[in-house]
């Protein structure tokens, strides 16, 4: 693959070390922004350009990307692992964020740049988890130093996620988010929740095989964290994304006035408290549903279906600046 590198710290011939074989492309710089500017409705784009500013002003030197349609995020990364780029700086949201983790991990490059990020989007939840500052010149800043933690990914079949993914009604609220335009963080996946408990019949038997032990029952949900942060709330507080495991909530099937009742506790951080809600750890799970269910990654929702999935954790896969 040819990445479409710009001239931004001279022209040199690299050794790429890619699938365990080797091959010479051009390069030009070690730094690749990656950045969205349909992040927060394309409301991003002025602190995009601010950001590069400032990025300028501190002689950062980087070669900028631009995103024009989904999955961009992902091709671009690839390309620039497979470039052998050092950093690779998102300037966007939680989606492109998650676009990039699977463009770096799908490489499969035995050298892993370093990923950096600028927080552009609409709740920024894996930021907020990791501490990263929402604040543009302290998030420029930490990204200059470049000091970095080892941070633990997880896997869902062919996907990665580098906060959470579910499955059952937490998909559908992450789907009917998509259309809630204008309202940010919590509030946008709150007024989806109503949305989709309104509607809600029939939930899915499910059966989870886990570290040591397994769970068969008639569910609502799934959720599978990595991290403390998803959908604009913290539903996993004790969760931390570099201790080589996954915290999972398993949601019994509920009526919809029990449904109404959990939302509050999701924003007491209290959710784990509920009679129906299971909290357990593993590295790894087999789930299997009686019938298709989305699945969404990070507040992303993939297009097929799924009834099988195979969850597992990568301990320490990545190095995020932080």
């Amino acid at each position: 693959m040819e990445f479409p590198y710009r001239s931004c710290c001279g022209q040199v011939r690299q050794r790429v070390a890619c699938k365990n074989k080797l091959s010479y492309n051009r390069f030009m710089c070690t730094n690749v922004i990656i950045a969205n500017q349909r992040a927060r409705w394309g409301r991003s784009r002025y602190k995009i350009h601010r950001a590069l500013a400032v990025l300028r002003e501190h002689d950062f030197p980087f070669e900028l990307m631009t995103t024009d349609r989904p999955g961009h995020a992902c091709a671009l990364a690839r390309g620039a692992c497979e470039q052998n780029a050092d950093t690779i700086v998102v300037l966007g949201g939680d989606g492109t964020v998650n676009e990039v983790i699977n463009g770096i991990l799908v490489s499969e490059c035995l050298h892993l740049p370093k990923l950096g990020i600028i927080p552009a989007g609409s709740s920024n939840d894996f930021c907020r988890s990791l501490g990263i500052s929402l604040e543009l010149q302290q998030a420029c800043q930490t990204v200059i130093d470049g000091k970095t933690r080892q941070v633990d990914m997880g896997q869902a079949g062919p996907h990665y996620f580098c906060m959470a993914s579910c499955v059952g009604l937490l998909a559908d609220v992450a789907a009917t988010s998509m259309d809630m335009r204008g309202l940010l963080g919590s509030m946008r996946y709150v007024t989806a929740a109503l949305k989709v408990i309104r509607t809600m019949s029939t939930g899915w038997h499910i059966n989870i095989r886990a570290d040591d032990h397994d769970l068969d029952k008639v569910c609502a949900a799934l959720l599978v964290s990595n991290t403390a942060r998803f959908g604009g709330l913290t539903l996993m507080p004790q969760a931390q994304p570099d201790d080589s495991l996954l915290d999972c909530l398993l949601v019994d099937m509920v009526s919809k006035r029990e449904a109404l009742g959990l939302v509050p506790l999701a924003l007491r951080q209290t959710l784990e408290l509920h009679p129906k809600v299971t909290r357990f750890q593993a590295r790894s799970l087999s789930v299997s549903l009686d019938r298709p269910t989305r699945l969404c990654n990070d507040g992303e929702v993939y297009a097929e279906s799924f009834q099988e999935i195979q969850y597992r954790v990568l301990p320490g896969k990545l190095p995020v600046i932080s």
